[in-house]
């Protein structure tokens, strides 16, 4: 079946907003404002923004052609389809074959037998990844292109304490148990990370968290950082969320 990237495209820039958190517009002023020199650091770019391949490549196209849809202004059927795949032809019977073929030069003398190359080492195996009980799991799908940011950013939690339980709070996950250190809270828009690190200084990324964070009063989580981008899961956070982990003694 032809695939019609006119429509495609249309229903790729229509559903943006919900799915980033940003319209076509708000995407291309954030690349233009990144000011990278090269199509695919745009690309690259885009990827570390949550973006599949696929979505981050059309959205350089678009920025490519000055912010206008490749495809703006083409009645729908009217852009340009890729065709359906065309069967293979059948094939002769071996048979059919040598009895239309005319005779062929005599038979060369049978080179000796190559031995077989050696089999190559089999790679070391990845260690298993970390589960991720089902509820949750389905709590991180509904934090869309920010979904792949949401599980590493868990995944360096459970590193840093292996033995926290996970459990669900609403639209968040807490860690810890009895007195949770950390609440992964996930959106389409961003994901935020609250963490128990009691007088540790605030900065610009490290800001002072809600009451609670969202736990309760009697579950106090004093800072708070805000992340959109997979370069801020970087030492400082793993070192940040190992400080909170030691301090409620998980």
């Amino acid at each position: 079946m032809a695939i019609d990237f006119g429509e495609k495209e249309r229903e790729f820039i229509e559903g943006l907003k919900e799915n980033t958190g940003r319209d076509l517009a708000e995407w291309m002023q954030a690349i233009t404002d990144a000011r990278l020199p090269h199509r695919n650091d745009i690309i690259d770019w885009l990827r570390h923004k949550g973006l599949m391949f696929s979505k981050a490549s059309w959205l350089e196209r678009i920025h490519h052609n000055g912010g206008r849809p490749i495809y703006a202004g083409v009645p729908s059927g009217a852009a340009p389809r890729r065709p359906a795949r065309r069967r293979p032809e059948p094939r002769l019977a071996p048979s059919a074959v040598l009895r239309t073929a005319p005779p062929g030069p005599p038979a060369a003398t049978p080179a000796a037998p190559i031995s077989p190359p050696a089999a190559p080492a089999k790679p070391a195996p990845m260690p298993p990844a970390t589960s991720v009980p089902a509820d949750i799991d389905t709590l991180l799908a509904k934090a869309k292109a920010y979904r792949p940011l949401a599980q590493l950013i868990l995944a360096k939690v459970r590193q840093a304490a292996p033995a926290a339980a996970l459990s669900l709070r609403e639209s968040a996950v807490a860690i810890g148990q009895p007195s949770p250190f950390a609440l992964l809270g996930v959106s389409p828009k961003e994901v935020r990370l609250h963490l128990a690190l009691g007088d540790h200084p605030f900065d610009e990324t490290l800001k002072k968290g809600q009451a609670g964070g969202g736990l309760g009063k009697g579950e106090v989580l004093s800072h708070m950082l805000v992340l959109n981008d997979a370069r801020q899961v970087d030492a400082r956070l793993t070192e940040l969320i190992s400080q909170a982990a030691s301090r409620t003694g998980n």
